[in-house]
């Protein structure tokens, strides 16, 4: 009888981040924020303090201005991001977080926060650290994580 290969590490760290996707839609949700669906991770994770051109959230997100114009307006009209003048250019616009979306940014720092002090507690100290550091080692380099909190 032969055993089923073992996956590849690609494969588990995708079912690692999905579990946790699930479980982050499902706090948001409980949350009070019931509409906020995976997808818009995309704009919530790269926006910038001050706010943000599409264009660049849709390069940092690695995906089409076509559809980063659409999670844009889709979280317009459910009010979590507004358009706004820039200042540096006024012909173009910055997507600016309003106070729903600092909202859901602080509950998303919070479970995150939890997340990361479960997965500590599951493997123990050491080898948390050498996940992180092995993670560390092959996630792309000079990746920066915008904070709007």
């Amino acid at each position: 009888m032969n055993e089923a290969p073992p996956p590849y590490t690609q494969s588990l760290l995708l079912y690692a981040y999905q579990d946790s996707a699930r479980a982050l839609i499902a706090t948001l949700h409980k949350r009070g924020h019931a509409r906020i669906r995976p997808k818009h991770g995309a704009v919530f994770a790269n926006l910038d303090k001050r706010g943000t051109r599409a264009s660049v959230l849709a390069e940092r997100a690695g995906m089409g201005r076509a559809a980063m114009g659409e999670l844009i307006d889709d979280l317009e009209r459910m009010g979590y991001v507004r358009r706004a003048l820039d200042p540096a250019d006024r012909r173009a616009k910055l997507i600016v977080a309003t106070e729903s979306a600092l909202t859901v940014t602080r509950i998303v720092h919070e479970f995150n926060r939890d997340m990361e002090a479960s997965y500590r507690r599951k493997l123990g100290n050491g080898p948390y650290e050498s996940l992180r550091a092995s993670l560390l080692a092959i996630a792309p380099r000079g990746r920066r994580q915008p904070r709007i909190d």
